[in-house]
């Protein structure tokens, strides 16, 4: 079995959104509407979370998705 290997760069990550708290709020945010059925942002097969970080990493969500929350 070939199983797709994904690198995160969770520094990346952090830069984008501000602080670590805040990334796994926007990270847990999105990756609940890709487990609804959202389209990713970025071309992947992983996981909702792995796809979420991704989509942070690549700049396409930002620290803006925490408004979802308040």
């Amino acid at each position: 079995m070939n199983k797709e290997t994904v690198l995160v760069d969770t520094d990346r990550c952090v830069a984008n959104i501000g602080n670590r708290f805040d990334m796994v709020l926007v990270a847990c945010i999105r990756a609940r509407e890709l487990k609804r059925g959202h389209t990713p942002k970025v071309a992947t097969r992983s996981k909702p979370v792995v796809a979420a970080l991704q989509e942070i990493q690549a700049g396409h969500i930002g620290r803006d998705y925490l408004k979802k929350i308040t």
